[in-house]
């Protein structure tokens, strides 16, 4: 009887050990498919990353560029209303009400002057 229930130990022993093999085969297949599962997902999340950097950097890039020509537009809008200034300045300082008399000479003088004037502002915003 010792025998026979020596024989039942060593059965249930046995498959006890097969079970726990069984077990930890399972749970390294399982494991596996988490790594695995785990790398592809750091995979698209390390593509999603370097994507979004080089949107920064292009968003800095054009961010820079906007503001160069914000800047060149300032300057030349500072210009050009500078230049208006100065022609409003010499329309201004025409002295209409002196001359010599003669007929026309006050018209001829107002046409050069307007004349002198128009060519300012074109060159002015012809640039």
């Amino acid at each position: 009887m010792l025998n026979q229930f020596n024989l039942y130990i060593i059965l249930a022993l046995i498959l006890a050990l097969v079970a726990t093999s069984g077990g930890f085969l399972l749970y390294r297949r399982i494991t596996l498919a988490e790594i695995a599962a785990l790398e592809q997902r750091n995979t698209t999340l390390t593509l999603a990353v370097d994507q979004q950097t080089k949107t920064i950097e292009q968003m800095v890039k054009d961010a820079e560029a906007l503001a160069n020509a914000n800047k060149f537009l300032s300057d030349r809008m500072t210009a050009t209303e500078a230049a208006f200034v100065d022609e409003w300045s010499a329309i201004e300082a025409l002295d209409l009400t002196s001359g010599t008399g003669e007929p026309g000479e006050l018209e001829k003088r107002v046409n050069d002057e307007f004349r002198r004037s128009l060519d300012a502002i074109r060159n002015a915003t012809a640039r």
